[in-house]
C-alpha cells in the first residue's frame, strides 16, 4: 500500500515556501549592506563557501545550474574579489576555487539580516523551524538530485519557452 499525497497540499506547502523566501528576500536598506548579486552568483559563492576548493563542473552539478552558466558566474565573482581562482600546477585546465574573506563577510551578514527576522517570531515557530531545518535541507537535496535525473534533463528539454516565463 502506497501513500497518497494530495496535490493541493503540495502545491499549498510549495507557496509557503516561496511566500517565506520572498518575505526573507533583503530589500530596502538590508541590500546597503551587502554587495547585489544576481541568484546564479548566489548559488555559486554559496557552493564555494560550503565546499572549499570546489571546481565549475562541481558547482553545476550540485547547484543544478548550467556549466557555462556558473563559469560566467565565476568570471563576475573574480572581478568583485568574491572568488580566487587557483590553477593547478601542473595542468592549467583543472582549478579551484576559494571565497575570498570579503565573499565570507557578505554572507555572514546576509545570514545575521536573516536572523534578525527570524528572532522575533514567537517561541512555538522557532522551534518549529528549528525542527523544519534538516527536513528542508533533506528536501533541498532530493530536488536537486530528481532535477538532474535523466529524465528530468529531457523533459527540461522539451518544454516549451514561453516569453512569459
Amino acid at each position: 500500500m502506497t501513500w497518497e499525497v494530495d496535490d493541493e497540499m503540495l502545491a499549498d506547502f510549495a507557496d509557503a515556501v516561496l511566500n517565506v523566501a520572498r518575505k526573507l528576500a533583503l530589500t530596502g536598506p538590508d541590500k546597503r549592506e551587502i554587495v547585489p548579486l544576481t541568484g546564479t552568483e548566489v548559488d555559486v559563492v554559496r557552493e564555494v563557501i560550503r565546499v572549499p576548493g570546489t571546481n565549475p563542473t562541481q558547482i553545476a552539478a550540485a547547484t543544478g545550474l548550467r556549466r557555462s552558466n556558473v563559469s560566467a558566474a565565476v568570471r563576475v565573482l573574480e572581478l568583485r574579489q568574491l572568488l580566487v581562482r587557483e590553477q593547478h600546477a601542473d595542468d592549467a585546465r583543472f582549478v579551484r576555487l576559494t571565497a575570498t574573506p570579503f565573499a565570507v563577510e557578505n554572507v555572514e551578514r546576509i545570514r545575521a539580516l536573516w536572523v534578525g527576522r527570524l528572532r522575533d517570531l514567537p517561541e512555538p515557530l522557532l522551534r518549529a523551524a528549528e525542527a523544519m531545518s534538516s527536513q528542508l535541507t533533506a528536501l533541498d537535496a532530493e530536488l536537486a538530485r530528481s532535477a538532474t535525473t535523466p529524465v528530468a534533463v529531457a523533459a527540461e528539454g522539451t518544454r516549451s519557452r514561453s516569453p512569459h516565463g
